[in-house]
């Protein structure tokens, strides 16, 4: 009698544990977001150029190191659109940046336009990388097949001695500046300006559109989210407008499909390395061909295997 009873109570037992992990199986732990493939697909010998924020920055460095032919931010990292707008206006037209573009603050040479990279202790060297860095990114553009168009944010910085919006600050005192949010017309404006320069010189190439996920305003959240519904509203907007122009959902993944603070670095703003290498993966499986997404890992593989052996990993 008492064996039969054990012999209940455990399958009792394991038909609780079966139940449980049965019900585990229908539990979603994520919501994904679907995303078909793209309207067209590339190779490993497509060029790509892009310009944009620091994500759109780490996108075009892993397609570097992984060999694809690639230029990217003429002017570095640029966040703004309206900034993006008059980096690309002066690369197609060969414009020459007027003399109030360039200032002397802490030792160094800047451009209003430019990123601190560019800044240099002599003004003419500074000229110098601006106008080679402008031409070579034109060259590039040409050629591309692929564009990728990521801006960040709604908020600008005007510098109201020259009435102008600044792409980097460059720790110049606050109070030159005001703050100004970008309602969704100004963002459609300046982003349908950036697809029009681009197409000036490259007819044929797919513009896909990103909007960067990292959180610009941590100590107001409100205004981050403002900031971002306007530039997400005005990139559909061209979206709607432009042929040969797709969205790419890089901001809903992080935000929505990865919403776990493990993404995040310490900082809570940036992604970690394993984020942005799964959004660039999604990016990779919806834009190139299998035979590329073959060559990739297979050129991953040998990257892990020699930075092992410099005990410094990249992926």
């Amino acid at each position: 009698m008492l064996k039969y009873q054990r012999f209940e109570y455990i399958k009792f037992i394991n038909l609780i544990i079966i139940s449980g992990i049965n019900k585990l199986k229908n539990i979603k732990l994520s919501t994904p977001i679907n995303i078909g493939k793209g309207s067209r697909i590339f190779s490993y010998d497509s060029v790509i150029s892009g310009i944009g924020s620091c994500f759109a920055q780490y996108i075009m460095e892993y397609f570097q190191s992984l060999d694809f032919n690639t230029k990217y931010n003429p002017n570095g990292i640029v966040y703004n659109a309206v900034s993006i707008a008059k980096s690309l206006d002066h690369v197609v037209n060969e414009k020459i940046y007027d003399p109030k573009c360039f200032i002397n603050h802490n030792s160094l040479w800047h451009s209003w336009e430019h990123h601190g990279s560019f800044s240099n202790s002599n003004l003419n060297r500074l000229k110098s990388k601006i106008n080679k860095t402008r031409t070579e990114f034109k060259k590039k553009l040409a050629d591309s097949d692929l564009f990728i168009l990521t801006p960040s944010s709604s908020v600008v910085y005007c510098l109201e001695s020259e009435g102008i919006i600044t792409a980097n600050c460059h720790k110049y005192p606050g109070k030159n500046f005001k703050t100004k949010v970008l309602r969704t017309e100004a963002n459609f404006a300046a982003l349908s300006d950036c697809i029009s320069s681009i197409r000036e010189v490259n007819k044929h190439c797919l513009i896909v559109i990103t909007l960067s996920p990292v959180r610009h305003y941590p100590g107001n959240l409100i205004l981050n989210a403002k900031s971002k519904a306007n530039l997400l509203s005005a990139i559909h907007q061209c979206i709607d407008k432009f042929e040969n122009t797709e969205y790419f959902p890089a901001y809903e993944i992080l935000l929505d499909e990865l919403r776990d603070y493990r993404f995040y670095n310490v900082d809570m703003l940036h992604p970690t390395d394993l984020a942005r290498e799964i959004i660039i993966n999604r990016f990779i499986s919806t834009y190139f061909s299998p035979d590329c997404i073959t060559a990739i890992n297979k050129k991953k593989k040998q990257l892990k295997a020699s930075q092992h052996r410099t005990n410094n990993s990249i992926f």
